[in-house]
């Protein structure tokens, strides 16, 4: 009699059940005909090298109160990159008198003080934090207007060579700076008539406003500072009638009275051919630029090669990567920028500005440095797709790249993103004939 043990069927069991399922062909087709043709989106990827170069940032719209009444410090000093140059700043501001009542009879001044609160400072080398600094205040006798509140709007027939400030005005940067200004400016001040006291219209009229100035540094590597301050306020003590009164001036206040920046670079020694090096430059110096008019077109022609319609492209990803040395010095790399996203100009009838593309409120790839890869990418989905959905891709379209900063508007709570054009960073990146050269690299379907 044959006997089989319980332990042998099981065996046996397995290896037929094993053989029986290594013979199931798998149909991975299974459920495709039952999905519609136009929409059916297999993922592909492509790459394409950016057409990048470097570009000044100019003309740089830097008025203190413009956009969401986004504060902007004023900016006084100056500091020299062996590379990137000589980099100074200035500020102009209207100032007027906060009350209107009478002088009084015969008016004489006892002191006229601009009080400047400090916010911090800029500088290349810590070494330079607390270098002494010669400080001027002139008067401006142009207008000072939006229209006019660049970078670059003031020229020096634009204010008098000769200060209102005391001579030997010295700040160290580490507190609030106290300027004397002349008697015979607060003299000036004191004649200004009941009725331009009353209208500020008037008032400016007659009294243009002020630009507040460092002297230009001993120009070796990473010398100078240039001063941020959050607040700039005039006072004047005058005695009339036997008695001591005192003044105030608003200096630069929100839009009751206008501020800007001056700001201006003399490069030194930098090679602006992109095929090495792709340069940024804080404030309104060079940055990398982005020919999004070459680069849709070079995306045109690999699509007519592929024989794709650019009109079908659906993107599901577009990422932009810039490169930078590995064995840079760390201390160098702590002057790069935070992060870098494309900034287009826009323009109105009286002023242009830059904004970033509208993927900064969409996405959370917004640029920032990557210190792991040596790199920073940046999300520009939307973007790139409405770039390729347009009839005629234009020179308004291409882009900068800069260092975004955030301000949240007090009344919606929302999050507004501007240039963050008071930062000075420093970089070098790998430019378009390197082994790292930018990139764009997209995700896309193609619709049927």
């Amino acid at each position: 009699m044959l006997r089989v043990h319980h332990h042998s069927c099981s065996l046996l069991l397995l290896i037929f059940t094993i053989f029986l399922s290594s013979c199931v062909n798998i149909d991975k087709t299974l459920g495709e005909n039952l999905i519609p043709t136009d929409q059916d989106l297999t993922l592909h990827t492509a790459t394409f090298d950016l057409p990048l170069d470097s570009r000044l940032s100019d003309s740089l719209f830097s008025n203190n109160y413009f956009i969401y009444d986004s504060e902007m410090p004023f900016l006084f000093g100056a500091c020299y990159d062996r590379k990137f140059g000589l980099t100074e700043a200035g500020s102009v501001f209207q100032f007027f008198p906060i009350s209107f009542f009478s002088y009084g009879d015969d008016p004489e001044p006892v002191s006229l003080t601009l009080t400047v609160w400090r916010q911090g400072n800029i500088i290349l080398d810590e070494g330079q934090r607390t270098i002494p600094q010669n400080i001027f205040v002139h008067e401006v006798n142009t207008d000072i207007t939006y229209p006019n509140a660049y970078n670059n709007s003031l020229k020096p027939q634009d204010w008098n060579n000769v200060p209102v400030s005391n001579p030997g005005q010295i700040y160290f940067g580490t507190d609030t700076l106290r300027i004397a200004l002349s008697l015979d400016f607060a003299r000036e001040l004191l004649s200004a008539t009941q009725e331009e006291r009353d209208t500020i219209r008037l008032f400016l009229k007659r009294f243009k406003g002020l630009y507040l100035r460092t002297e230009t540094p001993a120009l070796f590597p990473n010398s100078g500072r240039i001063n941020l301050a959050h607040d700039i306020e005039m006072t004047l003590k005058y005695t009339a009638n036997g008695g001591d009164s005192t003044l105030t001036y608003f200096c630069g206040y929100q839009s009751l009275v206008k501020a800007f920046n001056t700001i201006t670079h003399s490069q030194a020694s930098l090679d602006l051919d992109p095929s090495e090096v792709i340069y940024y430059q804080g404030m309104a110096g060079y940055k990398p630029y982005i020919n999004f008019v070459a680069l849709t077109q070079k995306i045109q022609t690999w699509a007519q090669q592929a024989q794709i319609d650019t009109k079908k492209i659906l993107l599901s990803r577009a990422e932009l990567v810039l490169s930078y040395d590995s064995e840079v010095d760390y201390t160098e790399i702590n002057k790069y920028p935070s992060a870098l996203y494309p900034f287009t100009r826009r323009f109105t009838d009286s002023t242009s500005y830059y904004m970033p593309i509208d993927n900064i409120y969409t996405t959370s790839l917004l640029g920032a440095i990557n210190r792991s890869k040596s790199h920073y990418s940046m999300n520009i989905t939307s973007y790139l797709q409405s770039l390729l959905k347009k009839e005629q891709v234009t020179e308004r379209d291409n882009a900068w790249l800069m260092e975004p900063t955030t301000y949240s508007e007090s009344t919606s709570g929302a999050m507004i993103y501007l240039y963050n054009s008071y930062s000075y960073p420093l970089a070098a990146f790998k430019g378009t004939a390197t082994d790292t050269k930018p990139y764009l690299k997209i995700t896309y379907s193609i619709l049927k």
